[in-house]
């Protein structure tokens, strides 16, 4: 028995063992070799590598990241999503061994290529649980990590939920099938919202339109309501919904009361929609169609959405279809695929403008191209349908008439590769790589041909499936990571190593001094990747009572403390020259700049908020000896009056500045407000002396503290409820889910007809 038992095991490691390796081989060059990178793109390099080395110091320096205040003079790292501080599988990254302080780029590597074979994993999970054999399961697992939508994205913020999309679906169908259907409706359900921890809401805003549809129509499937199903749903949308609490609630928080950059000059508030012109430029072109199947065809603006899989992958997937197309799951993959790729072609696609109109927060996805996601997730297991249907004789003629089709597409491709290089044509179907796929097709028409004639098993055809996807996938995945060694190919990540001694020289000098910088000289966020509290910074967003304040010119400046600046020439006057780094850049000083903290004991109101900026840019108003504030501020914070003593025997001090934690030692001479310029946002908290005090807003975005006479601590810390009430509904998800999955019994109603195993075929 324990023979048995240990021989059953291996069997199951069997298939995740060879895809791990097929996966890790497939990218060899981020773990085989010291020589390349995925990293070298703009918003990579500039935004995402910096979030990634900021939210790594603060886990190794033994705190958990909540509060960034190297951007825009502080923001709330969950409440912007995309940094990906929500994601477990993330703070293992964060945990990894630092170099001299920073991510090694081989543990960047590792994470990148290991987040691929998890996805694998979970496509291969998904194919096997519809009955599909080893190998096309493997086979399902290539096209799903190393094609498509995971495979040519590269922000992990907007890829890592795409990992558990198959699982998604996985157990929505068990519970269609009514195998222990609660246990698998919730599992589906908490799947769904974990993706969402994963930080960027459009992939997974599109796949739970998708869950939400096929839940949908399996309640009214023949023109009645299974109330049955109705309640699976409504559970498994209810623990999604709690699952994705941690990182949406947060986001939510933030959503109302930040700007936000999506592609119009100025940024829009939460309650203005992104203009459809918007979602047309970062569609998928319908040339882009002919991109699922050709290499290096122009797919427009869809920012790494590429629905390529290769020749082979789409055939077998059509074949897949047709062939088990009395399979009502094969259905449901097929209308999942084919909704994806409509969806993506955005203005070309009734079905994107009408989800736009009426669905809320489509319009708030930018990137219909990301729809590809759906459209990979059907496609792959339909791949391994694909395999294993030819091996029923019954195929026979199917794979006649595909093997001629490839063949004379294999011609075809051929021909107009030699006539565009004969001619010297610059075409719009791609590069050179056209070549790749009359090869591919060619190949495939001759395995299916010596199948058919006997020449090779069905079992050898499979794994020379595998052989050729892989190889018309590497020709598109990885193919483009750039060469260290090639200068032309290196120019985000080589400015991030220029500017230490910048930042260095204002640490020396002044620990919580604030830096503006030329981001046309520096464009990467020099404040997270160095640890300094930069002013501007390459963000999606900015909290809008800060973008509402005077931010960019003299007086602003001076107001915020804006102390230092980056550049080759100095944004005004006010600023000289102190230091030459060795990259050519200057460091610029404001001596004029207001301190972090003052104090100040008189209080000026205006009627509402829109009345506070006409009043800081009065000449004749001096924020350093008046608060200024609105009536609605002064009625909810009810601050008595300020003592009116003046502020010359005051002493404010800031010994301390942490992302989530303020200190200020305060000595006033009779009642007033400490004044900090940080942004006002919920979840700060301030105590004086150990009690709690209110935080006002003062100036229309910055924060005050109403403190008596005396000496006296000031403390603000950063504690958001949305964050915690967030992390309480995703445990109690995992914990109900994880309860009803031990404790319920496997006996159940069958909702679908009985599964077809193909473990028994010779593709096994």
């Amino acid at each position: 028995m324990y023979h048995d038992n240990l021989k059953s095991n291996r069997e199951q490691l069997l298939g995740p063992s060879v895809l791990l390796a097929i996966v890790i081989l497939f990218y060899w060059k981020l773990v085989l070799t010291h020589q390349y990178t995925w990293l070298e793109t703009p918003d990579m390099a500039n935004l995402v590598l910096p979030w990634l080395q900021f939210q790594a110091g603060e886990w190794h320096w033994h705190g958990f990241p909540l509060w960034d205040p190297n951007s825009w003079f502080g923001q709330p790292l969950f409440g912007q999503a995309q940094p990906g501080s929500a994601y477990p599988l993330n703070w293992l990254l964060f945990l990894a061994p630092l170099k001299n302080g920073w991510l090694r780029e081989s543990s960047l590597n590792w994470y990148f290529v290991l987040m691929r074979a998890l996805a694998a994993l979970t496509a291969y999970a998904f194919a096997r649980d519809l009955g599909r054999s080893r190998l096309a399961s493997i086979l399902a697992g290539c096209v799903y990590a190393l094609g498509g939508y995971v495979a040519f994205t590269r922000a992990p913020q907007m890829v890592n939920g795409a990992v558990w999309t198959p699982l998604v679906f996985l157990y929505l169908l068990r519970a269609q099938r009514g195998e222990r259907p609660w246990a698998s409706a919730l599992l589906s359900g908490f799947f769904l919202g974990f993706g969402w921890l994963a930080g960027h809401h459009q992939m997974n805003l599109f796949v739970s339109i998708a869950a939400v549809s096929l839940w949908i129509w399996l309640c009214i499937r023949g023109g009645k309501i299974d109330w049955a199903m109705a309640r699976l749903a409504a559970g498994s949308l209810l623990i999604a919904v709690l699952a994705s609490g941690f990182q949406t609630l947060p986001m939510a928080e933030y959503g109302r009361l930040a700007v936000r950059w999506s592609g119009p000059p100025d940024p829009l508030r939460f309650d203005q929609t992104v203009p459809y012109t918007v979602h047309e430029e970062y569609a998928l072109k319908p040339l882009g169609l002919l991109g699922i199947a050709i290499p290096g065809v122009d797919i427009g603006s869809a920012q790494g959405a590429n629905p390529y899989v290769g020749i082979v992958a789409f055939t077998l997937a059509l074949l897949g279809a047709i062939l088990a197309w009395r399979q009502r799951p094969v259905r449901w993959l097929a209308a999942l695929s084919l909704s994806g790729i409509l969806f993506s072609l955005g203005p070309n696609s009734l079905l994107h403008g009408v989800l736009y109109a009426l669905v809320p927060l489509v319009e708030k996805a930018r990137v219909p191209g990301a729809g590809t996601v759906v459209f990979a997730v059907g496609l792959a297991p339909l791949v391994a349908f694909g395999v294993d249907a030819l091996c029923v004789p019954a195929s026979f003629e199917w794979s006649r008439r595909f093997g001629w089709v490839l063949g004379g597409l294999a011609g075809v491709l051929a021909l107009l590769s030699l006539v565009l290089y004969a001619f010297k044509i610059a075409s719009g179907l791609g590069d050179d790589r056209i070549m790749i796929t009359a090869l591919a097709a060619a190949l495939a028409s001759g395995v299916l041909a010596a199948w058919r004639a006997g020449a090779i098993s069905a079992r050898e055809g499979a794994v020379a499936a595998v052989g050729l996807v892989l190889f018309e996938l590497a020709n598109v995945s990885g193919y483009s990571f750039p060469n260290r060694n090639d200068p032309a190919g290196n120019r985000y990540l080589a400015p991030l190593s220029q500017h230490s001694d910048l930042a260095d020289f204002v640490r020396g000098h002044e620990m919580a001094a604030r830096v503006a910088y030329d981001d046309t000289l520096i464009p990467y966020n020099i404040g997270d990747w160095y640890g300094i509290e930069a002013v501007n910074a390459y963000t999606a967003g900015v909290l809008t009572n800060i973008w509402d304040m005077d931010l960019f010119s003299d007086r602003g400046r001076r107001f915020f403390g804006v102390k230092y600046y980056f550049g080759k020439t100095p944004p005004s006057p006010d600023f000289k020259e102190v230091f030459t780094g060795r990259s050519g850049l200057k460091v610029f000083e404001n001596a004029a700049a207001y301190p972090r903290v003052w104090s100040v004991h008189a209080a000026t109101s205006v009627p509402a908020i829109s009345g506070i900026r006409p009043k800081m840019d009065d000449p004749a108003f001096d924020p350093r000896h008046a608060a200024l504030l609105t009536e609605a501020a002064l009625t909810e914070a009810a601050p008595p009056n300020l003592g009116g003593c003046g502020s010359d025997d005051d002493d404010i001090q800031m010994p301390q500045h942490m992302p989530s934690y303020v200190r200020i030692d305060a000595h006033l001479g009779c009642r007033g407000m400490v004044i900090l310029t940080d942004p006002y946002f919920p979840g700060w908290r301030a105590y004086v002396d150990g009690k709690r005090a209110p935080i006002i807003e003062v100036y229309g975005g910055v924060r005050g503290v109403v403190v008596e006479a005396g000496d006296h601590l000031v403390e603000m810390r950063y504690r958001p409820w949305s964050v915690l009430l967030g992390a309480l509904m995703t445990l109690a998800a995992a914990l109900l889910t994880l309860a009803v999955n031990f404790r319920l019994t496997a006996r159940a109603e069958s909702y679908a007809d009985v599964r077809t195993h193909a473990d028994d075929r010779t593709c096994r």
